[in-house]
């Protein structure tokens, strides 16, 4: 548990595609009021849920909007490297993000002490 000085950190993982649309837009809204209720949060999304920051389908105007509210709040928005290399996607064809090593930073975070949430 975080000091009442410490800010609460959590990572939400986000691991459903766009086969799943609803699911991966709640995912979503969660790490947004996570963030919109002053905890520090970071999104990751890693397996098919890379597919969320994909910018050419049918279900990218929702997206890119939900996750510019996401980064207006502060949510640190990252991309699993791994994962596009396996689906063949290039940066060119993504919203921006951070793009690092999934399971590095899923550990590293664990070994801080943040909470995750992974979906």
């Amino acid at each position: 548990m975080a000091d009442a000085g410490e800010q609460q950190r959590t990572l939400v993982v986000l691991t459903t595609g766009k086969e799943a649309f609803m699911r991966a837009n709640a995912v979503l809204q969660v790490a947004l009021v996570l963030a919109t209720q002053g905890l520090q949060v970071q999104f990751l999304a890693i397996g098919p849920g890379i597919e969320v920051f994909k910018s050419n389908q049918r279900n990218s105007p929702q997206f890119a909007e939900m996750l510019n509210k996401m980064r207006e709040a502060g949510v640190q928005l990252s991309v699993c490297q791994v994962s596009m290399e396996n689906i063949g996607l290039t940066r060119d064809q993504m919203f921006d993000a951070e793009i690092v090593m999934g399971g590095r930073v899923i550990a590293q975070r664990i070994r801080e002490g943040w909470t995750v949430l992974t979906f």
